[in-house]
């Protein structure tokens, strides 16, 4: 061999060259005795495949199962009563992995009550930032979630909710230089689905609501959606800094306003 300017060489001397053929020799047997091995195992095993494979999915089954019980442990997660209607009523609920960190140190979460049905069918939230807006709707829409996919929850036994054939969520920013979306583009491509598919079997979950471009334009938009939203009976909870979202709230019908209180921090 040379180095990598070529200005040095290297020359095996004659001695070493029979011991290193003697060692790739013995690498050569070792895996040849390897595969050896390895196919008289397989052609034992091979009539048994299909009970090896009952059983692998038997275990993955059970580990699953067992997986999801432990969790329910940890999170302290019950099972709601389920309504064939498609109401939320969610009593002393926390969201699932804020109650895990807090846990590990010795912090206490304050739990949420959330309240959907016929009359109250869409929540809108405002407050101050840092106020707890979007905890609330995470833990609504990771808890739903979570129930729909066979998961207990952290809640109150006596906890109501329903099944939703449809859950539209926008929650967080979607821009995408390759795709040439912007903030505000990628809220408006969400909106537009969830208002061409949402029906009463649907929940919808908006966090920071019409924000990404100019107040009032975005304010404006965001009462077109809403009123559209409202109208197709779905039920959902929105957060928003918009004021004539509120005003929108007292003037129609199934929509309720909350708000959140910021509280001195020590």
């Amino acid at each position: 061999g040379e180095s990598a300017t070529g200005k040095t060489s290297y020359i095996e001397p004659i001695e070493v060259v029979t011991l290193n053929n003697e060692i790739k020799e013995l690498e050569f047997a070792e895996l040849r005795e390897i595969k050896r091995i390895l196919t008289e195992i397989t052609d034992i095993l091979r009539p048994y495949f299909e009970d090896l494979k009952l059983t692998y999915d038997f275990m993955a089954t059970i580990d699953f199962i067992r997986a999801k019980a432990l969790f329910a442990v940890d999170t302290e997660a019950v099972k709601p009563k389920l309504t064939k209607k498609n109401d939320i009523e969610f009593l002393n609920t926390k969201h699932p992995l804020l109650f895990l960190s807090h846990k590990k140190s010795n912090k206490k979460v304050i739990p949420s009550d959330i309240r959907l049905n016929k009359e109250q069918r869409i929540l809108i939230i405002s407050g101050p930032n840092a106020g707890g807006k979007s905890v609330v709707l995470k833990t609504t829409a990771v808890l739903q979630y979570m129930l729909q996919c066979g998961l207990l929850i952290p809640v109150r036994d006596i906890s109501v909710t329903g099944i939703f054939k449809n859950i539209f969520l926008d929650i967080g920013d979607e821009q995408s230089i390759e795709n040439d979306l912007s903030t505000y583009s990628s809220h408006l491509q969400n909106m537009k689905y969830f208002t061409e598919n949402a029906d009463e079997e649907s929940l919808i979950l908006i966090d920071e609501f019409g924000t990404g471009t100019e107040p009032m334009l975005g304010g404006a938009i965001a009462e077109a959606v809403l009123e559209h939203i409202n109208q197709s009976g779905a039920k959902g909870i929105i957060t928003t800094h918009y004021t004539n979202l509120k005003h929108f709230v007292d003037n129609n019908d199934g929509i309720i306003n909350a708000a959140m209180r910021s509280e001195e921090r020590r």
